[in-house]
């Protein structure tokens, strides 16, 4: 019995991503292009994803949202995960660059059903809705 249990969550954890890098490879990106300087989309971004989603969901397990923005290189990124008993899954991850003319947006989202959910809220939230999702 403990062997079934170890091969299904092997193959669980086979679908995840355990880095950025790891999801980017997976999920085929949304671009999006704002008239908007890119500091502004990515304050919409990462201030809202934090609202809505860093802290815990359980005893064992709670959504992480990073942010960066590196101003002297005109991008910055974001990236959502799951910490559940020390494995990290990531579900979504943005970047925001710096255009000639206003910003361009990149959302990547897989791993979960909610994938395709995820990627319009990110959308949602940098054209400046700031509702966080009902769960």
């Amino acid at each position: 019995m403990k062997y079934i249990f170890a091969l299904g969550a092997a193959l669980l954890l086979a679908g995840c991503s355990s880095t950025p890098a790891d999801l980017e490879a997976k999920a085929a990106p949304i671009v999006q292009t704002y008239s908007e300087n890119y500091q502004e989309i990515y304050r919409r971004v990462s201030s809202t994803a934090k609202r809505c989603f860093a802290g815990n969901v359980g005893a064992y397990a709670s959504f992480a949202v990073d942010s960066e923005l590196y101003s002297e290189l005109g991008y910055g990124e974001l990236s959502l995960s799951l910490i559940n008993i020390g494995t990290r899954n990531y579900y979504v991850s943005a970047r925001v660059d710096k255009q000639p003319t206003g910003s361009k947006l990149t959302v990547r989202s897989g791993n979960t059903l909610a994938s395709e959910r995820y990627k319009t809220l990110l959308l949602g939230w940098a054209g400046g809705d700031q509702n966080c999702p009902v769960i």
